[in-house]
């Protein structure tokens, strides 16, 4: 049986066929952008221990996404305000397949939060069983986007001198 679900790559050179290949846009930013969902993976990491660390509640309650820009602008990381220039330049496909996974993943970590809040207001500490649940499956699903938010950031092909450098293929001859 083969499979009908599409590549990062494929997704993007579909939408955007006219975009030269094969580069990765976390080249030209050093790896800001990993920086950036790195937010997200540290709210995998704190849903995932709450069951076993209770006293990390408040962190996740108090957790809130926040967007590219806003991050690059708060943050003091070198390279943040290249990281900014980069981003506004990107070709409009690639930014919106981007932005794409990223409100997904805003979604469903506030979902989480959404549901642990509940969860935590009518039960407390009293069932360890449905927390845990909760957090796995949370924490499932949230690994699933955060993955194809990865593979975008290390498939998407980039437009000539802005997302990503080009990088030269060398073709073997059989």
């Amino acid at each position: 049986m083969t499979s009908t679900a599409k590549t990062p790559t494929a997704m993007t050179q579909q939408a955007c066929p006219d975009l030269p290949r094969p580069a990765t846009f976390a080249d030209s930013d050093g790896g800001l952008t990993g920086a950036y969902l790195n937010q997200f993976n540290e709210m995998v990491k704190l849903i995932e221990q709450l069951p076993d660390t209770p006293e990390l509640i408040g962190d996740i309650l108090n957790w809130h996404p926040t967007t590219y820009q806003d991050y690059f602008n708060a943050s003091a990381m070198p390279g943040r305000v290249s990281a900014a220039d980069v981003y506004a330049s990107l070709n409009r496909c690639v930014r919106q397949n981007f932005e794409g996974v990223v409100d997904d993943l805003d979604r469903k970590a506030l979902g989480a939060v959404a549901v642990i809040r509940r969860h935590y207001k009518t039960h407390g500490e009293a069932r360890p069983d449905i927390m845990m649940e909760i957090c796995a499956r949370a924490g499932t699903h949230l690994r699933e986007v955060l993955g194809k938010a990865n593979d975008l950031v290390s498939h998407v092909p980039a437009t000539a001198g802005n997302f990503a450098q080009r990088r030269k293929l060398r073709v073997s001859q059989a």
